[in-house]
């Protein structure tokens, strides 16, 4: 929370910042275009009182100062003097519609505002009153003095002074979200550093200096269970390596005793027989060893591979040889069918030879009654992966089962205990498929048979 809040602080200081400049910004243009608009071209009240300094009396007759004259030209203005009597004694380009006697009751009138639609302004001179006066429509007399023009245009300079403020506010928001992904980034990157399972370090600083130091902590901690994670598994692998090696001696010596007790004929039968058996429960008590250190071995991936290119075809002809000579029951029949020869791959041949072992041997073992089963080397439908595939056409089992079959006995992963055998068969092969890059799938319903892919890519 409070990150949230400090980053609630400065985004909302950031905001006041930001309309406090925006109103500074909008008052010096509307300041400057006023003024501007007061003051554009001559102002009326300088040229009136030009004119009254420029007007000179010579005897009868009345002289305005040429620059005086232009100013008036410049303005497109009229000018007359009206004395104390009332009556206009010079004049400049007035209008010929403008009496040439006024009343004290009409120069009061005109003398702030208009004189028949004329903007007038007047100045006092010692020859009586100046009046200057302007083009109908040409200037607002209202409070200030402003050229119509400047008033025609005021609706689009204030349009414009909304795009303006429209353009000044994106850009300071790209300003700011610049800022803002400037300093994100980093904890980006550090949260994909985590989520890759990297150690990562986040510079702290600015508003997000908390969240930066809650993902080094997170990455120091993550740190320290992947080196106890790591350090227990391979432990365990050790502990596991120690007990087969430890077991496989005593062992040895067992089914060496039982297989010499059960071709004595010193020995009874009968007591032969029970050699027999524990000889073959030895070979199963080492198969078992056997099977449980490579598992462990390539589940941490201390399983050395030795990989060479292997033809898929040669390596299924073998071990269906193999099955076939070793006195397979007659309830069950192996079909190799070899679509391609070019299936070459990079592997381990003798991991890739167990993996299609375990695979046939799961065919047989969970269908005692016999079964039929297909064995089929392809290339994938992209010709990129080499495919061997094994489907038997015996009980199967429920496609909800199948996750299970490739998790270790005791793993919580499985959703049901394992109950037949101890299930080491499938998730060697699922391993070792990893191990070479490639995957396991399973495919299955009850009453149809099994397919198991194995998937591999191909050798260049």
């Amino acid at each position: 929370m409070d990150g949230a809040a400090r980053i609630l602080r400065r985004y909302t200081s950031a905001s006041i910042l930001i309309a406090v400049f925006l109103l500074i910004v909008n008052y010096i243009i509307l300041g400057t275009f006023v003024f501007k608009g007061m003051n554009e071209g001559s102002s009326p009240v300088h040229v009136t009182q030009t004119v009254a300094e420029g007007l000179h009396k010579n005897g009868t007759s009345y002289t305005l100062e040429p620059n005086a004259q232009d100013w008036l030209q410049k303005s497109q203005a009229w000018a007359m003097l009206i004395t104390n009597d009332g009556k206009v004694v010079w004049e400049h380009a007035i209008p010929d519609q403008l009496p040439r006697a006024y009343s004290l009751t009409e120069v009061a009138q005109f003398s702030r505002n208009y004189l028949q639609d004329y903007p007038v302004f007047v100045w006092e001179n010692e020859m009586g009153l100046v009046v200057v006066g302007y083009p109908k429509d040409s200037l607002a007399k209202y409070q200030f003095h402003f050229p119509i023009s400047w008033i025609s245009d005021l609706p689009y300079r204030l349009l414009a002074l909304l795009f303006g403020n429209i353009l000044l506010a994106a850009l300071l928001s790209l300003f700011i979200g610049s800022r803002l992904i400037r300093a994100i980034r980093p904890l980006i990157s550090g949260i994909h550093a985590l989520s890759e399972d990297q150690h990562t370090h986040v510079e702290a600083k600015g508003m997000f200096s908390g969240i930066a130091k809650s993902i080094n902590h997170a990455s120091s901690l993550l740190q320290e269970k992947n080196a106890l994670l790591k350090a227990r598994d391979e432990a365990r692998s050790n502990w596991i390596a120690g007990i087969s090696h430890d077991i496989r001696t005593p062992l040895s010596m067992v089914l060496g005793y039982a297989s010499e007790l059960e071709e004595s004929n010193a020995v009874p039968y009968e007591q032969q027989q029970k050699a027999s058996i524990i000889r073959k429960q030895g070979e199963k008590l080492r198969s078992l060893v056997s099977d449980l250190n490579l598992v462990s071995m390539l589940e941490y991936e201390m399983q050395p591979i030795h990989t060479k290119p292997i033809r898929l075809s040669t390596l299924a002809r073998q071990i269906v040889t193999d099955f076939l000579n070793n006195d397979l029951a007659e309830s069950f029949t192996i079909e190799l069918d070899v679509t391609t020869e070019q299936c070459f791959v990079m592997g381990d041949e003798k991991l890739l030879g167990r993996a299609i072992t375990n695979l046939v041997q799961n065919s047989i073992v969970h269908n005692p009654s016999g079964c039929h089963i297909h064995v089929q080397t392809t290339l994938s439908g992209n010709q990129r992966n080499a495919l061997l595939i094994i489907t038997d056409n015996g009980k199967g089992i429920e496609p909800c089962m199948l996750p299970d079959l490739v998790e270790l006995p005791y793993s919580s992963k499985r959703k049901s205990p394992s109950y037949n055998g101890h299930g080491l068969g499938l998730p060697m092969v699922a391993r070792i498929a990893a191990a070479h890059h490639g995957r396991l799938l399973l495919s299955s319903d009850t009453g149809k048979g099994m397919t198991a892919e194995l998937c591999f890519p191909l050798s260049s």
